[in-house]
């Protein structure tokens, strides 16, 4: 059982680390400016690039430290979503970034499977306590 839940540890660091480098590489390229600016200009963000790199490098170190990586998880995350936004809008496909927002996800579930713990119903209540009265005790 414990070489399994290091297997999935393992597995989600390494897909932590490949979108982590990813958002760095391509936030240290807008931030030096070294991406075409007509990249960015189709999407009227010519701008605002050094801002976007900046924030997908926020995003990666985020990501990336264990301590800060849920918040990193939801920093990315929006960071995907924001990508997706741009795509839909201009009518392109958007499938490359839909595709890293479910790479995060599924990393940060292998990594820590309690992070979608949340996401669970939870404890019902039974009709004694939901009514306000003391629960039987057996």
């Amino acid at each position: 059982m414990k070489d399994r839940k290091n297997w999935g540890k393992m597995t989600g660091l390494v897909l932590h680390i490949l979108i982590g480098g990813l958002l760095i590489f391509t936030g240290s390229q807008k931030v030096l400016g070294s991406v075409p600016p007509e990249a960015l200009v189709r999407y009227g963000l010519s701008e605002q690039a050094r801002l976007i790199g900046a924030g997908a490098l926020l995003s990666a170190l985020l990501l990336l430290i264990p301590r800060t990586s849920s918040l990193g998880i939801l920093v990315t995350s929006s960071f995907w979503g924001g990508a997706i936004c741009i795509h839909m809008a201009h009518g392109e496909p958007n499938l490359f970034q839909a595709g890293m927002l479910v790479l995060l996800w599924a990393g940060a579930y292998l990594r820590n499977p309690v992070t979608l713990s949340s996401f669970s119903a939870p404890p019902r209540m039974t009709l004694e306590v939901a009514a306000g009265s003391e629960p039987a005790v057996p």
